[in-house]
């Protein structure tokens, strides 16, 4: 079955911009950040000092600074002052950060905005996922973890060796397209610990700046701008066919296996990764040491229950475990 969104609007919420109104205040303001399909059409790259890690980070965005911002509905706002200050009202979707700018640590503004998008997108029914997804003959698979698990290396080595097109990696947005799963977009920078890269990727040796090999497994290399010479071509949007949750370490092949999971194991898996963003219940404003609160409520999350139910009944959800290379010959052969 083929889909063609490209002529109908998907992605209609109050959204937010990321926008800079004073000197060192940055809001987010009750405007439309995701347009149409939550493609990028027209991206700035200005978030404080930093050029590149917001659409790193939040997948889809589009940065338009207003100086005629008003505050109303969602916000954040930075200022730079003392005393450190953090106020956020979960259930109204806004925040003050008050912390001097030598002491701001840039990411906790960058992913406390991912929580407060996380709310708003659930409204919309629909959903960030931490994962990296791959695609081939008009199937994605998405891949979870843990932090470390391999899903990054995996997707990659399905890429280079398989011949599957790449679609997102560490973040993406989800949804209900026309009664089928699909995926509006993701985020493309794409790294692979040093470590890895004898076994599973020798054409990328070269590239490799040998003092960092001295610590391989702390030290990455960013492959994304590689993928037109390494022959990996992208698709930003794709039908959802399967979801793995992965776990991938060095055992022998006959100790790898991708496996069905039942409906209740599917179900809570599921839940429990859909759930990451919007509860952040890993998160902390580091700059003052303030834990996240839980943007969630019980409408949305039982919202998030029957999303979760139409997409464990409409893709398959497996367990992934053992070597990447082994792995990756089942899922070409099991699921394509």
């Amino acid at each position: 079955m083929s889909i063609n969104i490209s002529s109908s609007r998907i992605g209609r919420m109050t959204q937010p911009i990321l926008n800079f109104f004073q000197k060192n205040t940055l809001g987010i303001i009750d405007k439309k950040v995701y347009e149409g399909h939550f493609e990028r059409t027209n991206e700035y790259n200005y978030f404080l000092t930093d050029e590149e890690q917001v659409p790193e980070t939040i997948p889809g965005i589009e940065i338009i600074p207003d100086e005629n911002a008003e505050l109303n509905g969602n916000y954040l706002i930075y200022l730079d002052k003392s005393p450190n200050l953090v106020q956020i009202n979960p259930d109204l979707n806004q925040a003050l950060i008050c912390v001097p700018e030598d002491e701001l640590y840039l990411p906790d503004l960058i992913y406390l905005a991912l929580s407060m998008f996380a709310k708003e997108l659930n409204k919309d029914d629909k959903y960030f996922i931490h994962c990296a997804i791959v695609e081939k003959d008009g199937k994605a698979t998405l891949i979870s973890g843990e932090p470390g698990s391999g899903k990054t290396t995996l997707a990659m080595y399905l890429c280079m060796e398989k011949g599957y097109n790449f679609v997102c990696n560490d973040r993406a947005v989800i949804g209900i397209e026309n009664g089928i799963p699909y995926i509006y977009c993701g985020t493309l920078q794409t790294h692979i610990r040093l470590g890895v890269i004898h076994e599973y990727f020798p054409s990328l040796v070269s590239k490799i700046d040998k003092e960092k090999m001295n610590r391989p497994w702390e030290n990455k290399i960013y492959i994304n701008p590689e993928f037109e010479e390494l022959g990996i071509k992208v698709n930003k949007t794709a039908k959802l066919s399967n979801i793995l949750f992965t776990s991938t370490y060095p055992v022998k092949d006959e100790d790898t296996s991708l496996t069905g999971q039942r409906e209740d194991v599917a179900t809570l898996a599921t839940m429990k990764v859909l759930s990451e963003y919007i509860r952040a219940d890993r998160n902390i404003v580091l700059s003052t040491n303030y834990p996240f609160p839980n943007f969630d409520n019980q409408e949305l999350a039982m919202k998030r229950m029957r999303f979760v139910e139409k997409l464990v009944r409409e893709s398959g959800i497996y367990t992934a475990r053992g070597n990447i290379k082994k792995l990756s010959d089942i899922i070409d052969e099991k699921l394509y």
